[in-house]
């Protein structure tokens, strides 16, 4: 047992050490395929174990590929830097101004006083913010944000339900029977009775009642005084709130091609496999937009009903429950606290809408855009988001004071700081991506895309929206115990070599994988926003589990639905491209059949 204790304490060095030595034969090989795979499927190892911070195994291409003789250093280093990469980067920016200036806070609680306090429509009003912001933010602050607000606002629901049970127990307490008015008698019931006076917070929902049929009327016999027990509807609530407000924020993410990192790997790989034939990823953000928002609302109106229906019942659409004062008091004390909008949240607001105009009117899909008074392929969707950056850091954060002071000079700050934007961006993202990229360029590089490719040609005889959902679904299970992005990095390449081994566009299957990743419900450990949620302690692993597999499901078939009716019809993914055609054939794809053309 010491033995097994000692090596379980260094399971991560033995991790380090073993997988290498056991894929030496891979190397040995001699061939740059193996060579590839031996890559390939060490850094797969580490990033499943996370025996490395994932950004730590992503830097690893760095050093095997020119060791194994796969790329030269300079290439492989060129490959982890790319257009999505910026892209992503004023994206980040943007949102730790958002985050910084409390916007973000502003408008959660301005949501929830809006749609109001009632429990139903309290439970949309975490849901909503969570979802919205996750659009633009990482989902990992939002639900952080959110997070202390669900649970406040649960202690005041629940002093809510307190204030209503004193009420009960006042009633009882003073006249000794329900419908008996004589405060004469006060002293006397409460010693006929043995009751007390009982704390808001502290009254017994234990209490036996005993009816009397002759009288008809309710007695209390056994007033001892307890903490007061949550409801069990307030418990359920409790459960869906919480666990709604990380659901939300994942599904919010895919909403945007900035709104998670899945997105930003797909875009770049998209771009990637689109320029070595000499076309142009149909993927940008506003195009991204047509797919990604109508299918996230559908998932989230989803999410909403199922877990209304999985935690309350059905009666909860009909009941109101308790409607508490002192949510709405906290509510508007919350919002009060953060003050009269000020200049620098107005400017990081317009700001904010100038960016998303300028994203979605750059490619209107084929109906022009400002895009196109530059030349062909030369400003991207990086171009809008650096812009807004820079102004950033530019305009002051105190423009009005300046001009008012008499006393000049002042110091002028400007809207956002390095400092800032230092502690708030997760700079270990961009290693990510670019070790997925450089990845699969070796992969390209050595052949191994090729051999993949062929190998996974069994799946021809299957029809593409079955190949779409399967993959989909698939992913979707992987991601609760590999994250996000390491499955995302890991899997997209592969997919994209089992679309074009099948003759189909190859964002017919990428598009659902990357977007699937995201589908994580099931484990805690899926993803940061489930972790948060789960330490409140409103509710078991077993319920997460089983109302995370219903979501998993559910939101993988409305992503099959959307990628195979509209986002098929829009990204033309029923057609592969004669550029793609390696063979001198070029393979038009329907849903349930295949027609080769002679080229």
């Amino acid at each position: 047992m010491g033995i097994l204790r000692t090596l379980w304490t260094l399971r991560n060095v033995v991790i380090v050490v073993a997988t290498p030595l056991l894929l030496l034969p891979l190397l040995l090989n001699g061939s740059k395929q193996s060579s590839a795979g031996f890559c390939l499927i060490l850094m797969a190892v580490y990033w499943a174990t996370e025996v490395f911070p994932i950004a730590v195994t992503a830097l690893l291409p760095v050093m095997l590929f020119p060791m194994t003789g796969l790329m030269t250093g300079k290439a492989v280093s060129m490959t982890y830097i790319t257009d999505s990469s910026m892209l992503f980067v004023g994206g980040l920016i943007m949102a730790a101004a958002v985050e910084h200036w409390n916007i973000h806070k502003r408008i959660a609680l301005k949501l929830l006083l809006i749609i109001g306090t009632e429990p139903t429509r309290l439970m949309i009003g975490m849901m909503l913010p969570s979802w919205f912001l996750s659009m633009w933010t990482s989902n990992i602050a939002t639900t952080a944000m959110m997070c202390p607000i669900a649970d406040a606002l649960l202690k005041e629901l629940q002093r809510g339900e307190a204030g209503a049970i004193e009420e009960v127990v006042k009633s009882t307490t003073n006249y000794g029977t329900v419908g008996y008015t004589n405060p004469g008698c006060e002293e006397e019931q409460l010693q006929n009775h043995n009751l007390k006076q009982l704390d808001p917070c502290e009254t017994d929902l234990d209490t036996e009642v005993v009816v009397d049929s002759t009288r008809h009327e309710e007695v209390y016999t056994s007033p001892q005084r307890t903490r007061l027990k949550p409801s069990k509807e307030h418990i359920q609530l409790a459960k869906a709130m919480t666990i709604s407000i990380a659901y939300a924020a994942n599904i919010g993410g895919t909403t945007t091609i900035t709104g998670c990192a899945s997105n930003i790997i797909l875009k770049g790989l998209a771009d990637e496999i689109f320029q070595e034939r000499g076309l142009t990823s149909p993927i940008s953000f506003g195009t991204w937009l047509v797919l990604g928002f109508p299918v996230s609302l559908l998932i989230f109106i989803t999410l909403f009903l199922w877990l209304t229906l999985y935690f309350r019942g059905c009666s909860s659409f009909k009941k109101k429950g308790i409607r508490s004062e002192g949510i709405r008091d906290f509510i508007k004390g919350q919002y009060k606290a953060l003050g009269p909008v000020t200049f620098p949240e107005i400017m990081v607001i317009t700001l904010f809408i100038i960016l998303i105009i300028l994203w979605v009117s750059r490619d209107l899909g084929g109906a022009g855009g400002w895009g196109n008074l530059f030349k062909k392929k030369y400003v991207t969707d990086s171009a809008a988001p650096t812009l807004v950056s820079v102004l950033l850091f530019l305009i002051p954060a105190n423009l009005p004071a300046f001009f008012k002071s008499k006393n000049r000079p002042l110091v002028v700050k400007p809207l956002l700081t390095w400092r800032t934007v230092h502690d708030k961006v997760p700079w270990g993202l961009f290693l990510l991506f670019g070790g997925g990229f450089a990845l699969a360029q070796g992969c390209k590089e050595s052949g191994l895309s090729e051999s993949i490719r062929e190998a996974l040609t069994v799946f021809k005889e299957l029809p593409v929206w079955l190949t779409s959902m399967l993959v989909a679904l698939l992913t979707s299970f992987i991601t609760e115990v590999v994250t996000n992005t390491a499955t995302c990095t890991l899997v997209l390449p592969i997919i994209a070599q089992l679309a074009l081994g099948i003759g189909v566009n190859p964002l017919y299957l990428m598009i659902p994988t990357a977007v699937a990743t995201s589908y994580a419900f099931m484990l805690p450990v899926a993803t940061p926003p489930n972790a948060m949620v789960y330490v409140l302690g409103y509710y078991s692993m077993t319920e997460m589990i089983r109302s995370g597999c219903v979501m998993n499901i559910l939101s993988v078939f409305i992503l099959t639905l959307g990628v195979n009716t509209w986002g098929a019809e829009y990204f033309s993914l029923r057609t592969l491209p004669v550029e793609f055609s390696d063979l001198e054939v070029t393979t038009v794809m329907s849903l349930n059949s295949t027609v080769t053309i002679a080229t």
